[in-house]
């Protein structure tokens, strides 16, 4: 597994700052979703005005560009704003490839008032095949991020599993999923080879799902341990995500003080070796191996 984190961690770096920090602490790579307060990428001059300049930055520090990210979503009843928010989607594809940059996330989106749950997701998933293919020129993998009103993974898997393209793919985010308490021992196996990045976010949740604020993760509620253990299990290789949204919640800590933290935590995590089980249904406490010393 690959370590990274979001540029929402960190929204007063600019560019050049982002990938030094990322290569001086040692993260395997970044999403960027915002820049300097731009949060359409292909508006912003830093990442468009010379895509070869981008590429060397970021291979000059051995770091990835692992993720470009968006905030449209696509459930709007005007054909209009449906339409517009397909053409942002695709400005970002378009740069996503031109960055030779492999992923571009995009929410699945809410329920419009008025409108029924099962038919919008319907409709999502149909729109969703639209970009399939644009992905695929540009040699990038779109991802589809649950949250909205769709934060569990069997609304994520019908979504991607419809699409049933090889440029789409799954994001899973395990912070909206606690909201319906579902825990990474459901949405993990349930995923499976759809997940290609895995969000790492934590917080305070009661035991109806409301949400209470945001934690350092390993000091929340959303089991991010057994997250990367079941991770593991599906021999994952895809990267751990740190996000903070440090923007939206400026009392959060900095980026320079939680980042350390961070990637010292979950390197502990992916490092540690899982103890034996026994096979008996119920029983899963570690068995003490007691095997014969090679002679």
């Amino acid at each position: 597994m690959k370590i990274g984190f979001t540029s929402r961690v960190c929204p007063e770096w600019d560019l050049e700052t982002i990938v030094t920090k990322a290569a001086e602490l040692e993260y395997d790579g970044v999403e960027l979703g915002a820049l300097e307060g731009e949060t359409h990428l292909p508006a912003s001059p830093a990442l468009t005005r010379d895509p070869e300049a981008v590429k060397d930055l970021f291979a000059g520090k051995g770091v990835e560009l692992a993720c470009l990210g968006t905030a449209e979503t696509l459930e709007a009843y005007s054909s209009q704003q449906v339409a517009a928010s397909r053409e942002r989607v695709m400005e970002v594809i378009e740069l996503a490839g031109r960055l030779a940059c492999p992923f571009v996330r995009v929410p699945i989106g809410n329920v419009p008032g008025g409108d029924k749950r099962d038919r919008t997701l319907s409709r999502l998933a149909a729109m969703f095949e639209s970009f399939a293919r644009r992905a695929d020129e540009h040699q990038v993998t779109l991802l589809i991020e649950n949250g909205g009103d769709y934060p569990a993974s069997d609304d994520l898997w019908f979504v991607v599993d419809h699409v049933a393209h090889p440029a789409v793919a799954a994001c899973w985010n395990p912070c909206p999923a606690m909201t319906r308490l579902e825990r990474p021992t459901t949405s993990i196996p349930r995923l499976g080879r759809m997940l290609k990045i895995a969000r790492v976010c934590d917080g305070i949740f009661d035991y109806r799902g409301r949400f209470g604020g945001f934690k350092v993760p390993g000091e929340g509620d959303v089991q991010l341990s057994e997250m990367v253990t079941l991770l593991r299990g599906i021999i994952y290789q895809g990267y751990l995500m740190f996000d903070w949204p440090k923007a939206a919640v400026p009392e959060l800590p900095a980026a320079e003080v939680v980042l350390p933290r961070v990637h010292q935590q979950l390197r502990e995590w992916i490092d540690t070796i899982s103890p034996p089980l026994t096979a008996y249904k119920g029983d899963k406490k570690p068995v003490q191996l007691n095997l014969p010393v090679a002679m």
